[in-house]
């Protein structure tokens, strides 16, 4: 039911954009839509790394202080515990919101805390990566989603500023036109990077919400345009580049 009102209302947005569209001439729909597909190719690496170093610099020493004491003393409590749980126990609920969509207590995640587990608990390392494998994805990915919506917005503001000046030197009586057909095909540009941008904000935030049915992926299984933009996803392939996506 979930993906057929999304598909309906990303049909009614998509219908809303083209009809702005078709009210605009033809030059302001190729500098926007150039101005949009700029500021997301600008905007997805520097939110990358802003994301990365965020979390390496900020995020991880103090998830890594709330759990060090139950990692080093997981070969200590009762074997009936699980002690990837109980590590869990310890962070943030986002994290653990998340860890459940990401997968990272199962496979070769699980496997690798596994081997961490089993090895010396006193390393300063263990810990660390423990934290890197469950709340890395995580954390990161929302780092990277609010950094890539913030630096999007104002870039393509800043490219927007400059208009009238690319108007003034591109000016041309065709170009002045306002064209309905054609202004919606010129505008093409911006409708996709603004829809593969809200779908790649949502794989990356949503595993952050309360776990309740209308956050979770599956519930838009049914989905035509869900399924289509959220795994085949240009920006998504390249802003999640690193993360244990699921």
């Amino acid at each position: 039911m979930l993906g057929i009102v999304l598909d309906i209302a990303t049909a009614l947005f998509l219908f809303y954009l083209l009809k702005k569209s078709a009210a605009k001439t033809k030059l302001r729909n190729v500098v926007e839509s150039v101005a949009y597909v700029i500021s997301a190719c600008v905007s997805v690496p520097v939110a990358v790394f802003l994301g990365d170093v965020c979390y390496t610099n900020l995020y991880r020493p103090v998830v890594v202080e709330r759990v060090r004491t139950l990692v080093e003393t997981a070969g200590d409590v009762d074997k009936s515990i699980d002690p990837v749980e109980r590590i869990l126990s310890g962070m943030p609920t986002a994290v653990n919101h998340g860890v459940k969509i990401y997968h990272n207590t199962s496979g070769e995640s699980l496997a690798q805390i596994n081997r961490l587990l089993a090895g010396d608990l006193q390393a300063p390392s263990v810990t660390q990566d423990i934290v890197d494998i469950l709340a890395r994805p995580v954390i990161d990915g929302v780092l990277r989603a609010l950094f890539f919506v913030v630096l999007m917005a104002g870039l393509y503001r800043l490219f927007r500023a400059f208009y009238p000046t690319v108007e003034a030197y591109f000016y041309h009586a065709d170009r002045a036109a306002v064209s309905p057909t054609i202004g919606m095909v010129l505008g093409a540009g911006k409708i996709l990077v603004v829809l593969l941008s809200v779908f790649s904000i949502i794989a990356l935030v949503g595993p952050v919400l309360p776990d309740y049915y209308i956050f979770r992926p599956s519930s838009y299984s049914h989905s035509f345009l869900f399924q289509l933009f959220y795994e085949d996803n240009l920006i998504m392939l390249f802003l999640g580049k690193g993360l244990m996506l699921y």
